[in-house]
């Protein structure tokens, strides 16, 4: 109205939010992209060294509306919220330990006898080879541990068809036996009304992201381990940040093949660059466009001067070993990379075993060491 924009607009985002009492909107992937495989992207995340609260600001879930019918968006959620719970799981070194009470009729004496329920339920009925204790016992089954057995059963249920069909679910499978053998000596026996009074810990902040995915997955299948096998066409309104996603996929992809040459998100003076590699041979800007139209069409102009801008950024200049550099320094002639997607059927890392001054095959015409490199995004059916 009066020239100015208006609407519901999609960005990068897929998913499904209510837009009144009546009607949802539902997004699918970019035309060219519905064959993506979520579940090789969602994985791969987890091979960098990013912080486990990083991964939660890719997706957002509303679970406390009423689901949408979105049969498009099937199988997308449930892998997200399960393997975004290994991921987090995965990298708990050591089980939180704490007191627990308990009440039992045993052989010997433990902690307190508790006098009248032992008359009761021993002394009454002459039964001379009991007493009923309370005690206190420092363990690792406390109530959050359950709560994450609890729901790493519920996730083995959950992923049984993708481990058994997937091209990834080898991978998948030694995820969730592991953390299963690291609680291995802790209960599933949770109540439903204590769920929402388990919290973690503030210097746990493992702890803290897995007690909330488990909460959610539990909460999902509305804490019956039976309703994990069906095929649901109703979803949570959620939404999920493809171009933040595929940031994370090939930050993983970077990472596992170079290591601490790659800093991510790095501030400078114009901004944060996704990506910045420094090795004593190359150095580099990165940065990941989803944007697939990059494989034909010209670089926006606003890209152009995005990376522009950080090749002169005097703080960004400095972490790619240009120490002594100030403003009246030459400036360097540093490569510009663009990062974008496709669909494609290679799921092996492209950047591994190879360096990445050999992958700037591509120059943007017309542009001093400006550079894209296609790395595509895994499919299904491959």
């Amino acid at each position: 109205m009066d020239n100015s924009p208006w609407g519901y607009y999609a960005s990068y985002m897929i998913g499904a939010e209510w837009i009144d009492d009546k009607k949802a909107l539902v997004v699918t992937t970019k035309r060219g992209m519905e064959k993506i495989d979520f579940l090789t992207m969602f994985m791969t995340c987890f091979t960098s060294d990013l912080s486990v609260e990083a991964f939660s600001e890719i997706y957002n879930i509303d679970s406390e509306t009423p689901s949408i019918y979105a049969p498009s968006l099937k199988g997308v959620l449930s892998p997200l919220i399960v393997l975004h719970f290994l991921g987090v799981v995965s990298r708990i070194r050591s089980l939180k330990k704490g007191y627990v009470h308990y009440s039992e009729n045993l052989k010997k004496v433990k902690g307190h006898i508790k006098v009248m329920k032992n008359e009761r339920k021993n002394i009454a009925v002459k039964r001379f080879d009991r007493v009923f204790c309370n005690y206190d016992e420092y363990t690792t089954d406390i109530p959050e541990n359950r709560l994450i057995k609890k729901a790493l059963l519920f996730s083995k249920q959950i992923l049984r068809p993708i481990i058994e069909n997937h091209q990834s679910g080898t991978k998948a499978k030694i995820m969730l036996s592991r953390a299963l053998a690291m609680f291995e000596n802790v209960s599933e026996d949770v109540l439903i009304r204590d769920v929402r009074q388990i919290k973690g810990h503030k210097l746990f902040s493992e702890y803290n992201e897995a007690v909330r995915l488990a909460k959610l997955i539990l909460q999902r299948y509305d804490y019956s381990i039976s309703k994990t096998s069906l095929e649901e066409e109703n979803v949570s309104p959620f939404t999920l940040d493809m171009s933040l996603l595929y940031e994370h996929y090939v930050y993983g992809l970077l990472h596992e093949a170079y290591g601490d040459r790659i800093s991510y998100q790095y501030k400078g003076e114009t901004g944060k660059p996704d990506f910045l590699y420094c090795s004593s041979g190359f150095r580099a800007i990165l940065d990941t466009k989803y944007i697939p139209k990059y494989e034909a069409a010209a670089l926006d102009k606003n890209v152009i001067r995005q990376l522009s801008g950080y090749s002169r950024d005097i703080p960004i200049l400095k972490k790619l070993g240009y120490t002594k550099i100030n403003e009246e320094s030459p400036v360097p002639n540093v490569p510009c990379i663009i990062i974008y997607p496709k669909e494609g059927n290679d799921v092996k890392n492209p950047f591994k075993s190879k360096k990445l001054k050999d992958l700037c095959k591509t120059p943007i015409r017309y542009l001093a060491r400006f550079y894209k490199i296609c790395i595509p995004l895994p499919t299904m059916g491959v």
